[in-house]
């Protein structure tokens, strides 16, 4: 039978107020998708740009010596101080302080680090080496020693035998130090013809500042001094020479602290810790803008590209299906509820954990 003229025109009128319809809907969601990416971009340029490492807000006691000289009154101070002034503190005592727990030190980002050892000048060379807490087996770590990262080390006073790191140790340890303040509490930990070699080596590895004494120093007095140098940094904002200069002299060996390098005089810890802040603001905020636009580009993706639904209504688009609540602030972890698999439909069968 044949079709109506009638009937065939209404059809194809339909077909083309469809077509313009479905023109417009694109084109609408084009210019959407088009604002979006834009408005992303102009956020992205406003937020705060890092320029290379930057201070952190933790800080390490490390206390090698608390299994010869413990001192619980240096270690409640030390905390306290860095607690009040916005650090994060983590505390290690002699059980902890091995070999491979140094090897580790520069990759947790350590804005302040108190290094409570022994160190010793060695008898054949003008170099300086920092004691762990794991006994000294010539069996152990050989190629370390062979390439003179590791050495054994004697306490005098005991006769006990450490394995000790030197300066090349510091130099080869993974991640870096984001201009970290290093408090060396041994003795010769900075003594001017050999001790500089340790010094330069946390230097290179990102340290902003090195303090240690420049003789032999009993663990009272290098306890006491330490304490008055974190105050005197910390609460009352001195720069590194006015701090380091109003501590005392060790007697009877006449050791003073000094810091290496000597462009730090001027440096103060509000200043790096206002760095650090401002850091960890531009983290937040990066942090939230990847989430907010990585929803927004996907659903934009998906609903601008979507096929046309004619009986959704306006240019048959999906969008306009969905409320415009869901589209600018879509739920936690993706998109309508909706559009969201059931558990018992979930790739993993179910729940459980998904093992890659």
């Amino acid at each position: 039978m044949p079709k109506s003229p009638k009937k065939t025109g209404k059809v194809r009128e339909e077909v083309k107020k469809r077509s313009g319809l479905n023109k417009v809907s694109l084109a609408f969601s084009l210019i959407l998708a088009v604002a979006i990416v834009s408005g992303a971009l102009l956020y992205h340029l406003s937020l705060p740009r890092e320029s290379g490492v930057k201070f952190s807000l933790k800080a390490i006691v490390v206390d090698q010596l608390s299994g010869d000289i413990q001192n619980q009154t240096f270690v409640d101070s030390v905390v306290k101080i860095l607690s009040e002034n916005g650090f994060s503190v983590t505390y290690h005592d002699y059980k902890e302080t091995n070999v491979l727990f140094f090897r580790n030190l520069a990759k947790a980002s350590y804005g302040i680090i108190i290094l409570r050892l022994h160190s010793a000048l060695r008898k054949d060379k003008p170099i300086v080496d920092f004691f762990t807490s794991e006994p000294y087996d010539p069996r152990k770590y050989v190629k370390e020693q062979e390439e003179g990262l590791l050495v054994k080390g004697t306490v005098s006073h005991s006769d006990k035998s450490y394995f000790a790191f030197t300066p090349k140790f510091v130099e080869n340890l993974e991640g870096a130090f984001p201009r970290s303040i290093v408090v060396a509490m041994g003795c010769q930990s900075l003594n001017q013809t050999a001790g500089i070699s340790m010094a330069e080596a946390f230097h290179r590895k990102g340290a902003a500042v090195y303090i240690g004494w420049t003789s032999w120093v009993t663990a009272p007095h290098s306890d006491a001094e330490t304490v008055k140098l974190l105050k005197k940094l910390l609460c009352e904002n001195m720069t590194v020479h006015e701090a380091v200069a109003s501590t005392a002299k060790e007697d009877p060996y006449r050791a003073s602290l000094a810091y290496y390098p000597a462009s730090a005089k001027n440096l103060k810890m509000r200043d790096l810790i206002a760095e650090a802040e401002v850091k960890s603001s531009g983290i937040t905020q990066k942090a939230a803008y990847k989430t907010f636009m990585c929803e927004r580009w996907y659903w934009t993706a998906v609903l601008a590209l979507s096929p046309p639904r004619p009986e959704a209504g306006f240019g048959g688009s999906h969008l306009l299906d969905l409320p415009v609540s869901t589209f600018l602030s879509p739920r936690r972890g993706g998109g309508p509820p909706e559009h969201r698999l059931p558990t018992s439909q979930s790739p993993h069968g179910g729940g459980g954990t998904l093992k890659i």
